[in-house]
């Protein structure tokens, strides 16, 4: 009697094709479904089915959304307006300023998904050009940011003002300020408030050996968290987008400056301050008040407008 050999199940790869491919048989045909109703018709977990949800625009090329029913079920659904979503657009965004930044053209981190069908072009002048090295350590950054419970890194940085050290820091996210330079935004180990966020320019953080510049603290290295961390936000503790950091009680200015009609193009429908007020007057000329802010970044900002520069103060 000859047995039949036992088929075994895809693994791996092929099962993750097979389940990739039900998915999008499913969403393809227009209608709502439920987690459940996903996880049997692509024969696998609702966990999985989420996982895969999370990335379908990236994974799959398949815009989708979810809504909640009257009956407190999530139903999920391709989008059916024709346009690209705007998680969509900031990823290809995001994409684009990275491709800008960082020469990851040719390495091992030059990996696209799915070829893209638009071209979007993101250009920066002056922006600094980073290495693979420093794009490794912004990676290492983010994971050590999104990780909880909250860890600790510790980094060499050479600071303008001080001599190289050491820092501790609690990763909190990056600012990508101008479309030019990369910050790691965290809160120091000494600090006395969580809501003291200081920012970390990326090329100042220095290689430590072995291809690696950031060392996360775990074990017996760890240490507590300060409380209420997970509660701040960098763009609310920082004074975007004017500066890098938040003017000190005794370094903090209001000012007020009027330029000629010539600048007042230049200085009216922007963002310069997140508490500004601008006054137009009849002949053209425009005068701006904001603040707080630090005072030597004011008087820099103030001298780039040169001549154009009519009057100004601060208090």
């Amino acid at each position: 009697m000859v047995r039949k050999r036992r088929q075994r199940s895809p693994t791996g790869r092929a099962a993750s094709a097979g389940i990739l491919r039900r998915l999008r048989a499913a969403l393809e045909s227009g209608q709502a479904y439920t987690y459940a109703e996903l996880a049997r018709d692509a024969k696998c977990s609702q966990r999985t089915v989420r996982n895969y949800l999370d990335v379908a625009e990236e994974v799959m090329a398949l815009p989708v959304v979810r809504t909640l029913g009257p009956d407190r079920r999530v139903r999920v659904e391709l989008l059916n307006d024709g346009e690209p979503s705007i998680d969509a657009l900031s990823q290809r965004l995001a994409a684009g300023m990275l491709r800008n930044l960082f020469p990851i053209e040719g390495t091992s981190l030059d990996i696209r998904k799915r070829p893209p069908r638009v071209q979007l072009v993101v250009s920066a002048r002056g922006a600094y050009q980073y290495s693979e090295l420093q794009l490794r350590t912004l990676r290492a950054w983010l994971r050590a940011a999104d990780e909880r419970p909250r860890i600790a890194v510790r980094f060499r940085y050479r600071s303008p003002s001080a001599e190289p050290g050491l820092r501790v820091v609690w990763p909190l996210g990056v600012v990508i300020r101008d479309l030019a330079h990369v910050y790691l935004a965290g809160v120091p180990a000494e600090a006395q408030s969580p809501r003291d966020v200081r920012t970390y320019l990326l090329e100042r953080v220095e290689s430590r050996g072995k291809g690696r510049a950031i060392d996360v603290l775990r074990g017996a290295d760890a240490t507590r968290p300060p409380d209420g961390l997970d509660r701040v936000r960098v763009e609310s503790a920082i004074d975007l987008p004017f500066s890098m950091f938040p003017a000190d009680e005794g370094d903090a200015v209001t000012v007020r400056v009027r330029v000629c009609a010539e600048q007042a193009p230049y200085i009216v429908g922007r963002r310069w301050h997140s508490r500004q007020k601008i006054r137009r007057f009849r002949d053209g000329e425009v005068e701006i008040r904001f603040g707080p802010a630090n005072r030597r970044e004011v008087e820099a900002w103030v001298r780039q407008w040169g001549d154009g520069v009519l009057e100004w103060d601060s208090a």
